[in-house]
């Protein structure tokens, strides 16, 4: 493995779209990592601490930025890392700081774990990235933080909580808006708006055992009043719940479709300073957010799952990377489900802590 990750890496990059061959040097083994920006404001100061990712295969003598389909606070935080910057607060593919014309790329598709060492540790996308093109001039952007916080899943809440439950979707109206049942359901809903759905409920905890506070990604004055549920929406995806066959097939999915974040209880000596209003949502180090199981959409739609087989649950928190976290290694957890269709035979049981998936 080491040495076809090796060779991996030792591959030129060809642009796409009629862009000539480029050619990046490929000892990555010496390959060397900074920030940089065309911001004189941001260039005056000692330490940069964001800026376009630049990567020099021949010992600072040239540079190149980054293009990669899958940028995130992953790849982010193996830079800080790797600068001795700490953690990411911030992932992204833009102009601010300069972009690919005035600063061309030097490397295409890279992906990282987000535990590495060093950016030369990290693996290639297994394709070339089609938006990494003569059109796009975007370059990789990282901003780095010396804390950060940290969520991780609790395991018992899931086993303990675990329950079917049948409602009727005239009960329904709140979580249907936000999609928090089958695609079935709306169709169903046009001739027999009092059908009933199955629902698998469970609580999650997500406690943040980092060393900075947990805040929203948007800004305050972004979020979004829902009137249905009366609270703001900072976030549009907080965990997602998906249900699979034990080949890893998806029967089922749901989703924390935005979220209301708060101190709902914290360990002694710690005081609970997030409730859930306008300006004061997080999650403070030491402390935990538990989303119970009477919660609209804290449940999966397993309506139409067949009944009497045993499945995967998994669960995810800040699946798609919004908010910058020491690891992601322990957001996730995956759990066994004998789904029988009757409320006391089925089960949620052996959850493990997993990280977030990824993907090479």
């Amino acid at each position: 493995m080491a040495s076809f990750r090796f060779q991996l890496l030792q591959l030129l990059v060809v642009l796409s779209q009629g862009w000539a061959n480029l050619n990046v040097q490929n000892n990555y083994r010496n390959m060397m990592v900074r920030l940089a920006t065309n911001k004189a404001a941001l260039a005056g100061i000692q330490v940069l601490r964001e800026g376009r990712v630049e990567v020099s295969f021949d010992f600072g003598a040239s540079w190149g930025t980054i293009c990669s389909t899958s940028w995130s606070m992953r790849e982010a935080n193996v830079v800080c890392r790797q600068l001795g910057l700490g953690y990411a607060s911030k992932a992204s593919q833009g102009t601010e700081h300069g972009d690919s014309r005035k600063y061309p790329w030097g490397m295409v598709g890279t992906l990282c774990r987000g535990t590495e060492r060093r950016l030369a540790d990290c693996i290639r996308e297994s394709h070339y990235p089609n938006l990494c093109n003569a059109r796009n001039h975007n370059v990789s952007i990282a901003a780095c933080v010396s804390h950060s916080a940290d969520l991780e899943i609790g395991l018992v809440d899931i086993e303990r909580t675990a329950r079917l439950e049948a409602v009727p979707m005239s009960r329904l109206t709140c979580a249907m808006e936000e999609h928090c049942v089958s695609a079935d359901a709306y169709e169903i809903r046009r001739t027999n708006p009092h059908a009933a759905r199955i629902l698998l409920r469970f609580s999650v905890k997500a406690s943040n055992v980092g060393t900075a506070d947990v805040s929203p990604y948007a800004n305050y004055k972004e979020w979004v009043w829902h009137q249905c549920h009366r609270h703001y929406h900072s976030m549009n995806v907080f965990a997602t719940f998906d249900v699979y066959d034990l080949n890893y097939r998806k029967v089922a999915q749901g989703h924390k479709a935005s979220f209301c974040l708060m101190d709902s209880e914290c360990r002694p000596g710690v005081r609970q300073k997030y409730t859930c209003g306008n300006t004061t949502q997080g999650i403070s180090v030491g402390c935990a957010d538990t989303y119970t199981d009477v919660l609209d959409c804290q449940w999966v739609d397993v309506t139409r799952v067949p009944i009497n087989r045993r499945y995967i649950l998994r669960v995810a928190l800040n699946p798609e990377y919004k908010l910058g976290e020491i690891s992601f290694e322990n957001n996730g957890a995956e759990c066994l489900l004998d789904y029988t269709g009757v409320r006391q035979t089925t089960r949620i049981f052996n959850c493990r802590r997993k990280p977030l998936w990824f993907k090479i």
